[in-house]
């Protein structure tokens, strides 16, 4: 009996320290497990505190784009004034520059035709002197070239400009009758002519449009020429005329009025006689 039951305690003992022993073992294994829980502990929480350095960063990064942005926002509008303001200046620069390259166009098609060619027709009148009696023209043509050369660009107070205008040649015929009595066989005629060169001072009006008003006086250093078909009796000499006018041209066409009035002296039967010539002239003129 007493062998049994040392036999049974013997058996306890070895399951006991049999439990002991598994006891130790798992208790080793969880005090592992435990430092491995606490090191993994200890590394989240360092990881949890970089993620929290990172996330402060983060957050002090994302005030100062906010801070970035605001003020980006703010210089884009800044910006974007200042662009639709150039924009508005741009299109008001622009629309100035069209406004003035119509306007010089304009002008120079307005300007632009400063030579003339014009035929007239007048009436004129000689004073031989002498106690002859003064002689109307029973017609009296001219017709010359010439070109005005305008002093400035650009017209005064935008419709004036003065210039010089220079007649390249002129040439003028007029035909007189003269009666020496009754019979209409003992008449004669005197045909009168000038060559001559124009220059003087002129001013043109540009009122509105293509119209334009020019006035002008000119010197005419002319060679002057007579012929009197009673004894067919040709003289010729230098003579100083001189006329001034008034012209209305619009575009290409030109209607003017001139006054003519100069001194011829020629050598007639031995004697110096001064004819005075004076007259009236209507023309129309084709500038280009």
């Amino acid at each position: 009996m007493l062998k049994d039951s040392i036999g049974v305690m013997q058996k306890v003992i070895d399951e006991k320290t049999t439990a002991n022993q598994t006891l130790s073992q798992e208790n080793t294994t969880l005090k592992s497990k435990h430092a491995l829980l606490l090191a993994s502990k200890d590394s989240l929480d360092e990881a949890q505190k970089t993620l929290l350095d990172k996330y402060k960063g983060l957050s002090i990064e994302n005030d100062q784009l906010k801070d970035s942005l605001f003020v980006y926002r703010n210089e884009n509008n800044e910006l974007r004034n200042q662009v639709d303001s150039l924009n508005a200046s741009l299109v008001n620069l622009t629309n100035e520059m069209n406004a003035k390259l119509e306007y010089m166009a304009r002008q120079e098609q307005i300007w632009k035709r400063s030579k003339y060619f014009y035929i007239a027709y007048g009436m004129t009148s000689l004073d031989r002197g002498n106690g002859q009696p003064k002689l109307n023209s029973n017609f009296a043509v001219s017709i010359g070239r010439g070109k005005t050369y305008y002093l400035h660009k650009k017209p005064l107070l935008g419709m004036i400009k003065f210039g010089l205008d220079w007649t390249f040649f002129d040439i003028a015929v007029a035909q007189y009758g003269v009666e020496r009595g009754l019979s209409a066989e003992d008449d004669s005629d005197i045909y009168k002519g000038e060559i001559s060169m124009q220059f003087g001072p002129s001013i043109t009006v540009n009122p509105i449009d293509f119209l334009k008003v020019n006035l002008y006086f000119r010197y005419d250093p002319t060679y002057s020429m007579m012929f009197n078909t009673d004894g067919n009796e040709f003289k010729g000499n230098y003579g100083s005329y001189f006329n001034t006018g008034l012209a209305a041209s619009y575009k290409v066409i030109s209607l003017g009025y001139e006054y003519r009035w100069g001194s011829t002296s020629y050598k007639i039967d031995d004697e110096n006689q001064t004819w005075k010539t004076s007259g009236n002239y209507f023309y129309i003129s084709f500038r280009f």
